[in-house]
């Protein structure tokens, strides 16, 4: 015992122990392999259009806000600046995005959709939302809602990690 209070206080020790044994590996195992399922899937998806789903949500989310400065972008998107900055220089390059001096601050740059982006946008708005029904198909609303709640509890623990309030086995010494 590390002397630090359990995950989960009301939790019998019984259910603490199970969540760090092989119910918790299995759970994790399972979260990761949806999740990389899932991407897999979008970038099926978008390929045919000649996007990744990354790129794809980076324009959608460009063309909505209408501009946006890559930080504003990152941020929005929960992605690092700099792999926002690879994305969006794809897509300059490619015609669906153009970065302008701001007006307020000439110094910053801000990201504009084209009106090829404009274009395709609706098309990536629809393959997202297909994508988005055929993941989710056959869930119960409740069990959605529930795991929503869940998934943000992971969220948030996993934030507490990245900000390095990691257990002691795990730093490197």
């Amino acid at each position: 015992m590390t002397g630090k209070p359990p995950a989960n206080p009301g939790a019998s020790l019984g259910e603490r122990e199970t969540l760090r044994g092989r119910e918790g590996e299995i759970l994790i195992s399972q979260l990761l392999r949806a999740s990389i399922g899932l991407q897999k899937a979008l970038d099926r998806c978008f390929a045919q259009a000649g996007f990744t789903a990354q790129e794809a949500a980076v324009l959608v989310h460009c063309a909505e806000a209408k501009e946006l400065s890559p930080g504003q972008l990152a941020q929005a998107m929960g992605r690092d600046k700099g792999k926002i900055t690879r994305f969006v220089n794809r897509l300059e390059a490619d015609g669906f995005l153009r970065r302008v001096s701001s007006p307020r601050d000439h110094r910053f740059q801000i990201v504009k959709p084209t009106a090829r982006a404009q274009r395709v946008v609706p098309a990536l708005k629809q393959t997202f939302e297909q994508a988005r029904e055929g993941f989710l198909a056959g869930i119960q609303s409740e069990d959605l809602s529930r795991l929503g709640s869940v998934l943000l509890a992971l969220h948030e623990n996993a934030g507490r990690l990245l900000q390095g309030q990691n257990p002691r086995w795990l730093q490197r010494k």
